[in-house]
This record gives structure tokens, sequence and C-alpha cells, in this order.
């Protein structure tokens, strides 16, 4: 039977120790007579109601009268029980650390010194030592020595450290008294004489701190009990140490109590009736845990030192336990060592392959058949370090060296771990490793030193916990596409991933905006729940406060998942992500009802598309819900209004007549509308910074430039300072309406902003800034300007990404024919820009890409430069990219216009190698018939020995291998065109 525990508040704030209630035959009795009493008077309340019938005031009297009765029996009842618990509660806790004492006495009998036993005392001063008498009543519903054991396991897993060494406390209490009794037992037989024998029997006293016992149950229960000290309460009681829910004042008390039960004599040097108890692995394997839940490394590599040398302590063989809660006590460390968890794990590979934990590599022979082998929880626990220490491709390479060197147990050995059959359904060797095996250097080096070769080493295969422990390190490390790689890996090598291993993958594919995977490992989550309710309970998990796995998908994994849709490119995926959200409110798992951060989610991915209206109605459902949107939710709302408009006068530029301006600002007026109402007395969500961006920008893809600046003012007359995305949003008002001089002032208002407060040391102008100033000038047909914008972006440290390139190349390219330094010129510094992003110098990942080809191949044809088109064409196809028939066909229109129809010709020729017929469009097969008339008409007047060509700064048209663009410009000559190359130079990164 499990005693009751109770824990009582006292006068001054303190509690209680525990409060045993056992069973008791009088209080049963004597509440069963006064629940008999009490229905007698009741029914003879009612024969009196049914004979005489009285007034309503008699009957009040009557039922107060009974009343009255009831409460008085009531407080006997409680007096007598508060009697009782008073009697037996005890002021007992054990605190920060534990020490042995003797209590000091005068008396040097040995009834006396039997008095002396070590205890467990508190260094809280305000409770009082606990009694025998205490000791024993906690100890008199136990029967048996299993069934105290079970309790105090039960207490330690509960956090309920303190009553758990009470016990273990008054299990010593009890031996000091056996050993009293025995003693007199003995002292009485060798004293007393035949006939006082035959004649009367004088009770045996025991005393304790020199008082005398005067109960003469206590005394009974001492002579008769059963129960004793045993390793098996010492390992259960240093257990309950290492599970408390604080540790670092336990593990003291672990090592005192350890030190007490091992010694075979008391602190007053009399020997134990009991004895001193033998340690065995599981003692040192909960001290150690203790020292590990601490990350005292010191203490654990100490004591499992002395593990090793056997001299200590012989009969304990080491087990993958001991190793791994070392390796534990390495990765909770302050400072993380990851190399010693690595050399640990190194060591206990070869000492257990060995022999079972010693060092006896000569033999390993004769015992490589009772040899144990190292688990894979202590390659868990190393590559948890590793996560830990956010050291994530030593996890990968770890686990990559698992697969690669792990084999099936032969099925006739028991002692070996085995691995599920599902983790045989791809071969080792199909294994995509993170680095390439050669390149390798192995963390497990035992396996490939030569010392080592005789021994029998198992590794074991990586199990769920590894996968999922590799995928925290990449989710620390903020390595998305790796973590996805692996856990992808993981489940085609057949590993079931457990909740967690999800979540974190559910959390790279919320930030990388994959939505499609983020809804299948969503699917891989609702399969949880039935086969792990018989999955094993860990060791960590049984502790009070730890977490528990995951049954099926909490309210983090939908949010992750939401968020990944709203975060798709697009935001083509918004339905999914209201869809999720509608899902939560209907779903079986607990905890999964919506909140603000989900319905956010949501409207996030409503802003992405640009669903302002669908934003705007999952407020309302919000507040219907209960549920109070925040300052965020409001900033999303005002940013799908944003992009609603930018959708909208997109479709305008593209010459959609039946969009007008109105449309385009209607929902830049709704945004507008709501930071209106967020701003009034009344509202209690007050705009942020991040709301007055999202509304500049609602004004900016509005086209209302002088709205975008009111609320540049607004913002800093409630208090607010600009951010550098304020001053994007402004230049974006700007491009918008192709306004240079505005967007100059914004230029000048950074340049001021930049000295003003300390914190605003960070805002300068940065690429966003610089793109929408360049898209500007293009807009405003300043190509020269935009230019300008280039070469300062470029000195300025910043580094310009393809499309900015693109946008300068563009403004050069449709520049105007009537411009004063002429067109011929602009197309020139256009194939300089071009040249540059074919350099060595261009920035990290600047590269032409097919919207370049075709704006210069354009450009080209139209300034009569078809020769440089051409080349163009023949670079374009050396990059990947094939070009498009009417790319061609401009080329070779321009060839013609050129009066070079023997080299349209040979360029209608060239198309069947990207699979062209020229036949097959109309204006070249008019051109190739046009271009054989004239052949016939002169003869060989255009044979293909023509030499004319096209001179440029960079090349001529008849170049053989017409691909200059493909060549470094080191090998450019500057002598054929000083100015061009001066230009290029200076556009240098």
């Amino acid at each position: 039977m499990v005693p009751r525990i109770r824990r009582r508040t006292t006068a001054n704030g303190g509690v209680d120790g525990a409060i045993i209630i056992p069973n008791n035959k009088r209080i049963i009795t004597f509440r069963f007579q006064v629940a008999v009493t009490t229905a007698c008077s009741c029914l003879l309340l009612l024969m009196v109601l049914c004979l005489c019938p009285c007034t309503t005031c008699a009957f009040q009297q009557c039922r107060s009268s009974i009343t009255a009765i009831s409460r008085r029996r009531r407080r006997a009842t409680n007096f007598v029980w508060q009697q009782r618990i008073q009697k037996l509660s005890v002021a007992a806790a054990v605190a920060a650390t534990t020490t042995v004492e003797t209590t000091p006495t005068d008396n040097s009998s040995n009834s006396n010194n039997n008095n002396k036993t070590p205890r467990i005392q508190t260094t809280t001063s305000q409770i009082p030592k606990p009694s025998p008498e205490h000791d024993i009543e906690l100890l008199s519903i136990y029967k048996s020595n299993k069934h105290l054991e079970n309790n105090i396991v039960q207490l330690g897993r509960m956090g309920r450290t303190e009553q758990a060494l009470q016990l273990y406390q008054a299990i010593w209490t009890l031996d000091s008294l056996k050993d009293q009794y025995r003693k007199i037992v003995q002292k009485n037989k060798s004293t007393t004489t035949a006939a006082a024998e035959t004649t009367s029997t004088s009770p045996i006293q025991l005393q304790w701190n020199n008082e005398k016992i005067t109960s003469p149950s206590l005394t009974n229960f001492v002579a008769k009990s059963k129960l004793r000290p045993t390793t098996r309460l010492m390992n259960s009681a240093i257990d309950a140490c290492a599970r408390a829910t604080r540790p670092k004042i336990y593990q003291q008390t672990a090592f005192d109590l350890f030190h007490h039960a091992t010694s075979s004599k008391n602190i007053d040097g009399t020997t134990k009736w009991a004895g001193a108890l033998s340690p065995n692995v599981f003692t040192f394997g909960a001290l150690l845990a203790c020292c590990a839940r601490n990350g005292d490394i010191a203490q654990s590599l100490k004591l499992l030192h002395e593990l090793e040398e056997g001299t200590v302590y012989p009969d304990v063989v080491l087990n993958g336990v001991i190793y791994s809660t070392v390796i534990s006590a390495c990765e909770r460390a302050k400072d993380v060592n990851v190399d010693l968890a690595m050399e640990v794990l190194n060591n206990a590979t070869v000492t257990l392959a060995a022999g079972g934990g010693r060092n006896n590599c000569k033999n390993n022979k004769n015992s490589s058949n009772n040899a144990v082998v190292m688990g894979v929880v202590g390659y868990n626990a190393a590559i948890s370090t590793m996560a830990r220490a956010m050291e994530w491709k030593m996890a990968a390479q770890l686990l990559d060296e698992m697969i690669i060197h792990s084999q099936s147990p032969p099925p006739s050995s028991s002692s070996v771990p085995t691995a599920p059959s599902s983790l045989h359904s791809i071969p080792n060797n199909n294994w995509e490793t993170s680095i390439p095996e050669e390149e390798m250097e192995p963390l497990l080096h035992v396996l490939h030193d030569e010392r080592y070769k005789d021994l029998d080493i198992v590794v074991p295969q990586p199990d769920e916990v590894t996968f999922g422990t590799v995928l925290a390190a990449c989710e620390r490390s903020g390595e998305w596409e790796e973590l996805l790689r692996i856990a992808k890996a993981a489940i085609e090598y057949g590993v079931r991933l457990d909740g967690m291993a999800l979540t974190s993958a559910l959390h790279a594919c919320q930030q990388l905006g994959l939505a499609e995977e983020a809804l299948e490992y969503l699917e891989l989550m609702k399969q949880l729940g039935d086969d792990d309710d018989n999955s094993q309970i860990t060791r960590g998990r049984q502790r009070m406060g730890a977490k528990q796995p995951l049954h099926g998908p909490d309210a983090v994994a939908y949010r992750l998942a939401i968020s990944a849709c709203a975060r798709a490119p697009g935001g083509h995926r918004w339905q999914d992500g209201i869809r999720l959200l509608n899902e939560m409110r209907r779903s079986k798992y607990k905890d999964c009802v919506p909140d603000v951060v989900a319905y956010t989610a949501a409207i996030a991915g409503c802003s992405e598309a640009g669903e302002y209206t669908s934003a705007m109605q999952l407020i309302q459902t919000m507040r219907k819900e209960g549920v109070q949107p925040n300052v965020v939710t409001f900033s999303a709302v005002i940013n799908a209004c944003a992009s609603a408009s930018a959708n909208l006068a997109r479709k305008r530029e593209e010459e959609d007549r039946s969009i007008a301006l109105e449309d385009v600002r209607l929902p830049m007026t709704r945004a507008l509308k709501l930071l209106e109402a967020m701003k009034s007395p009344t509202s209690s969500i007050k705009p942020n910074i991040v709301t007055y961006n999202a509304a500049i920008r609602a004004c900016a893809e509005g086209l209302n430039l002088a709205g975008a600046f009111d609320l540049l003012q607004q913002l800093k007359e409630d208090g607010l300072e600009p951010t550098i995305v304020t001053y994007g949003s402004l230049m974006t008002a700007c491009e918008r309406v192709g306004d240079v001089e505005t967007a100059s002032k914004v230029f000048r208002m950074v340049k001021e902003d930049k000295g003003g407060a300390e914190n605003d040391d960070d805002i300068r102008a940065n690429e966003i800034i610089y793109g929408a100033a360049i898209s500007c000038c293009r807009k405003a047909r300043q190509p020269e300007r935009a230019l300008l914008l280039l070469r300062k972006m470029i000195s300025d440290g910043l580094s310009p990404n393809t499309a900015t390139f693109n946008t300068v190349i563009a403004a050069l390219a449709e520049g105007k024919p009537d411009s004063k330094i002429g067109n011929n010129i602009l197309w020139e510094k256009a194939l300089a820009v071009f040249k540059v992003m074919k350099s060595k110098h261009a920035p990290s990942g600047v590269a032409p890409n097919r919207q370049t080809y075709n704006i210069l191949v354009r450009c080209l044809a139209a300034n009569l430069q078809p020769g440089y088109a051409e080349s163009l064409l023949i670079a374009m196809r050396k990059d990947g990219f094939v070009p498009d028939v009417d790319l061609y066909t401009l080329t070779v229109r321009s060839y013609e216009r050129c009066g070079n129809p023997m080299k349209a010709l040979r360029l209608m020729e060239s198309m069947r190698e990207v699979g062209y017929h020229f036949y097959e469009v109309k204006m070249l097969d008019d051109a190739f018939k046009n271009g054989v008339k004239i052949l016939n008409q002169v003869g060989r007047g255009f044979s293909s020995e023509d030499t004319s060509v096209v001179r440029g700064p960079f090349f001529s048209a008849d170049d053989d291998d017409m691909d200059y663009f493909g060549y470094d410009e080191d090998e450019y000559d500057e002598d054929e065109d000083e100015y061009d190359y001066q230009l290029l130079n200076s556009l240098k990164y």
C-alpha cells in the first residue's frame, strides 16, 4: 500500500514534511457511528413531520437543532483527525547538503552508544529533526523491502525527493533500533537467572538521544519488522537525487548517502548491525547521473577512472550506460567539450569490446563472446553534445560513420542490441554522406587503428533518436537545407522520425518557404500516436517536468506549417494556410486551439498573395473566437493591402484598361483607415514602426507619393524613429511614379539621418534603396544617372545583384535617340556593364541570365550591330540558355538592314543547331529566299570569302569563334579602344 503523503503550510510560511495518514480502525468505527446517528436523527424528524405537522417556525427550529448536532459531530471528527495529524506531522526535509553526525552523549554505555546513528540532516534551521516515532510510523505500512523500494522510486520520479529521502533515512533509523534491540536481548539473556525467567520478564526499553521510547507498538515493530537496508534501497535513494528538480543541491547528498551506506562503521566507530552495503553498476550509474545533470566533468571522470582500474570496486563491471552518462556530463558542462565526449566514446568502444569493462585486451579472444558493446545511447549522447556546441558537421559525420560501419548483429546474440528491421530497408553503401567518404577525417578513429584490429568492435545502427538529434544540431546552426536532406534520407533509410524531429523538419520548411514539404511532414506527424503508446519511456522522460514525446501535431507544428504556406513564393499557398487554421479548430490533438500566432501566420500568407479581404475576414473571426489580435497582426493586414495595390498596379502597367487608378488605390485606402483606427484614443493597440512601414509601402504601391511622406511625418510626431525599411519604402514610392528629384531627397535624408542617434549608425543606403533609385532613373529615362548610381553603389562596398545590373543595362538600352551623348555610346556602355557581369570582379552570385541576353541582343539589333548580337547569341548558348526565335529574327533583320545577306544566311543555317528551322518562320523564310535571289543575280559577289565586318570596341564580327564574351577580361587588348576599357575599369567591383 502506497501511503498518502500530504504537505502542510506552517504558520511562518514554511512547509511541513510529509504527513502519512494510515488506515485506523478506531477512526473508521467512529465515523460509522456518527453516520448512523445522523441518519437516525433525520428519520426521526421525518416521522415527527408526518404525524404532527408543525408551523414553519417550529420546523426551522428543528432543522436548526439538527444542523447544530451535525456541526458538533463534524467538529468532534475533525478534532480527532487534527490530533492524529499533529502527532504524525514532521517538519523534515533534505536541503542543500547532507552530513553525517553523531548524537552527543555523556554516557559511555553500550545502550547509549547504540543511539549514535548517522542521520541525514537539513540545513534549514526552522524545521525540527525527525523522531524515531515518525520514522517508524513511515515504515509501519511496508511489509517488504520491495514495497518500500517501489515507493522510493515512484517518489523520485515524481520529483518528491525530500519524501523519498525521508523513507530511506527511516530504514537506517530502524536498523539502528534493531541493533539496540538485539544487544539488549543478548544482555538480558546473560544476566537473568532461571528463577527470574519463570516468574516475570521485564519489557525491553529502547532509547533515542538518551530518552526512553515508551511506545510498545514501536518496540514491537522493531522486533518483528523484516525491513533492512539494502543496495537496491540505496540505489533508489541516489536515483531520486539524480532526478531532483534541483540537481545541484542533491549531488553532494547522493555521494554522502553512498559513502555512509558503503561504510561498515558508524561515525562513532561502532559497527553497523546490517553491515556495509556493496555497490553495483546501478549505484555508480545513479551517481554519474547526478554528475551529468550538473555538468560535473571532473567528478564524472574521477569516478569513471576508479571503475576502470577495478582496484576499489573489482566486482563492478562497466557497461555502456556508464560511459553514456559520462558523455552526457560533457554535454551539460558550462563549456561543452565535444573532443572529450568523442574521446570517451572511442575509449568505451574499445574497452567494452575488449572485455566488458576491464582493460584486458590480451584475453579479448576468450572474452569476446561475453563482451558488451557501446549501445546507440552513447552515440546519441555524443551527437547531442555536438548539437549543443552547434557542431552540425561533426554530428552529421558521426551519423554517416555509424551507418557506414554498422552491421546487423547475429540473431543468436542477445547481448548485442538489435536494430528494428525497418532500418535495413536500404543498404549502407547507398547512404549519401554529407561529405565524401574519402575526405572524412574519422571521428571513430579506433575503427582504423591497427592496435584494435583483432577486436570485434560493433557499431550500432542509428535509431530515430540519433536522426532526431542530428536534425536538432542542424536546426540550432540554421542549416536548413542540410536538415531537410537528412530528414528525407532518414525516411528512405527506414527510420520513423518522432514528433520532435518532424517539428525540426517543419521549422526548416518554414524558414525556406517550402509549403508542399511542410504539408507532407505534418501528415507524418498525424500518423504518430497509436503506435507511440507502446514506445519505451526513457530515464530522462520519467523525471518530473521532462518533455514528453509528441503523439501528433501540436500547436507549434501547425503554426510552422501555416507559416511555411505563408512564405511560399508569390503567396500561392495562402489558402492552404487558412485550411490548416480551420483544421486546428477540429483537431483531436491536445492544445491545438488557434491562437494569435497561428492567425497572424495565416494573415501573413494573405499578405504575400495580396488577399486583403481574406485577411480582414480573419481579423473578424479572431475576435468572434475571443482571440485578440496584436500589432503584428494588424501590420500583416496592412501589408496585405499593400500587396493588393502592387498586384493591381502591375496589371495596369500591362495595359489592362479595365483597372482604373481608383481600383489600385482602394486597398491603400483600407490600409490607411485601419492605421487611423489603431491611432484612435479608444484603441488599445498602437502602431509601431513596422506598422508605419507597411502603411508607407501601401502608399507607395498605391502611387501616393505625398501620402507616403505624410506618414513619415506622422511617425516622427508619434515619437518613432525611421529605419532603413522606412527609407526603402519611400524610395519605392519614388520609383513607382518615376520621381528622380524626390528620390534624391530620400538619399539626402538617409545621409542626414546617419549622423543622428547612436542606434542609427546602421542606417545607410543599402542595396534595396539603390536598386529602387536605379529603377526610378530608368522610368525617368535618365540612363546616365542610373549608371552613376551603379558605380556609386559599388564604390560604397555594396553588392548589386543581377536584377540591378539588368536594370542599368535596360536603362542604357532604352536611351533616347536624341541624347546629347549619342545613342551609340549608350549601347557601348551597356556592353561594358555586361562585361563586368562576366568578369572575375563581379559580385558573388552575379552572372548574366536570360533577361540580360534578351535586353542586349534586342538593343544591338535595333542599333544595327548584328555582329555583336550574333556573338551574344553564341555566348548565351554556352551559358545554357536557348535563344528565342525572336532574337534570331531580329539579328537576321539587322544583317539585312546593314547589307550583309551572306551573314544573315549563315546565321539562319546555324539555327538548326538549336532545333529551329528558318523556313517555318515566314520572315526568315522570306529573308532566305531574298538572299538566294541576290546571290543568283550577282554571282560571286557575296561568296563565303566576304570579309565585310562591323567593328566595335571589343571585337570584330568576323572573329572565328564569335565568342569573345566567354573570355576573361585579362585577355582583352586595351589598345583597341582606350576609352571603353577605362569605362570598364571604372565599373570593376
